[in-house]
């Protein structure tokens, strides 16, 4: 909940992918406050929008005193505020906030069009993830707001969104989408046989061992930056939201005996621990938790800690795989690699484990757009959706076959 990224790519939605150009839009505080009060809403009501909606104003009013520390008086000043920022004469409501964040995501597409010198015309498809808010794949729900009929309308250009329905609706978990990108990536540019592992919230693997999707393996493996982000806020009561380049884990040491707690104990979904179950799978990082073993650490030990944690599930889940050897080539992508005390601890892992050096470079150092490649995956599978190409796959989220998905919105239908 940082921002918006986009990215404008050219793509057949098969091996030709060239990227553009991309920019990305800061959320102000006002937006975070909204969009994480409709995050815990949504997660209260367990994905139910309209129950959601009906306890929205509740559990904003909440969410401001309770987790941002203000009082009664202020809240309800706040909320006032809130009000005027969106421009609604009447109550606040999860309505309002879905169409906010959907004009949000038209202001960015339309900056992206002037900075590339782009008409609307010229563009064939707007992929529309939207902001996740819910991810229960056992109920078979994922919920990523945001209206793809408004945004068609706003920016006069066809929209594909609705990405994880159609998984979820025949078996799968949703999640995750990314490895046939990273594929195409991989073989465009000569990298295969290759690992890599997205960390952000949760981190995640694409294993990709050739060119045919049929192969491909994804899964979630565990935390990436969540939990570390949440134990320093709670440590610093907020003055801190993140370890800043491991500034404090680098200072600290990890406490292995706390880590095997952590691995027993932070994850568990219907009382089974998530790292013992075998793939597909995936992780919302609700369902992960910090550990009362860890109030008697100092915050640095604290940090080194779940860096180490990120970097030993990662490492670990390599056990739930038969694939024979694992790829030496290894790329790190997402934000939760600015952080170098979970790269260390990983090299560090990695090298415990194989006898062969596994070799990791981030993504950047290969030439592809670290802060982009998450906007730009999704501009791809748009093009794969309109052709009924699969964007998931058996051993990326766990459907019976390749599926495609997505619903697409034309720009000629005027709704609102």
């Amino acid at each position: 909940m940082d921002g918006i990224d986009a990215a404008l790519i050219c793509t057949d939605g098969e091996m030709m992918v060239q990227e553009l150009t991309s920019l990305s839009m800061k959320y102000t505080d006002n937006t975070k406050f909204l969009l994480k009060a409709a995050e815990k809403s949504v997660n209260k009501a367990k994905g139910n929008l309209k129950l959601a909606e009906l306890n929205y104003l509740q559990d904003l009013f909440a969410y401001l005193h309770l987790e941002i520390g203000l009082d009664k008086q202020d809240v309800s000043q706040k909320i006032n505020e809130l009000a005027v920022f969106l421009y609604t004469d009447g109550a606040l409501s999860l309505e309002k906030v879905i169409e906010h964040s959907t004009k949000l995501h038209a202001e960015v597409v339309l900056n992206l069009l002037q900075k590339s010198g782009k008409h609307p015309a010229e563009i064939g498809v707007i992929g529309y993830h939207g902001q996740t808010l819910y991810h229960n794949p056992t109920l078979g729900i994922s919920i990523q707001i945001g209206h793809g009929q408004l945004l068609a309308n706003l920016v006069k250009i066809n929209v594909v969104c609705d990405f994880r329905e159609n998984d979820l609706n025949n078996g799968g978990q949703g999640a995750p989408f990314a490895p046939i990108y990273h594929q195409v990536l991989a073989a465009r540019d000569n990298l295969l046989p290759l690992v890599v592992v997205n960390c952000g919230g949760i981190a995640n693997l694409s294993i990709i061992l050739d060119s045919n999707p049929d192969n491909l393996l994804g899964f979630d493996s565990g935390p990436g930056n969540g939990l570390i982000d949440a134990f320093v806020r709670i440590r610093t009561n907020g003055k801190l939201q993140m370890d800043v380049n491991g500034q404090l884990g680098q200072t600290g040491e990890a406490n292995t005996q706390i880590l095997e707690s952590l691995f027993a104990k932070s994850c568990l979904i219907d009382e089974r621990n998530y790292f013992l179950m075998s793939h597909p799978k995936s992780l919302d990082i609700r369902d992960c938790e910090l550990i009362s073993e860890l109030d008697s650490l100092s915050i640095e030990d604290g940090c080194a800690t779940l860096e180490a944690f990120t970097a030993e599930m990662i490492v670990r889940s390599l056990d739930l795989i038969n694939i024979g050897s694992i790829p030496k080539n290894w790329l790190l992508a997402g934000g939760g690699w600015y952080n170098p005390v979970i790269k260390q601890y990983l090299q560090k892992s990695l090298n415990n484990k194989f006898s062969q050096k596994i070799q990791l470079k981030t993504v950047t150092e290969i030439g592809w757009n670290n802060e982009s490649l998450e906007a730009q995956i999704f501009a791809y599978l748009a093009v794969r959706s309109l052709h009924g190409k699969p964007l998931s796959f058996p051993g990326t989220t766990g459907v019976s076959r390749p599926i495609s998905g997505g619903i697409l919105f034309h720009t000629s239908l005027v709704v609102y």
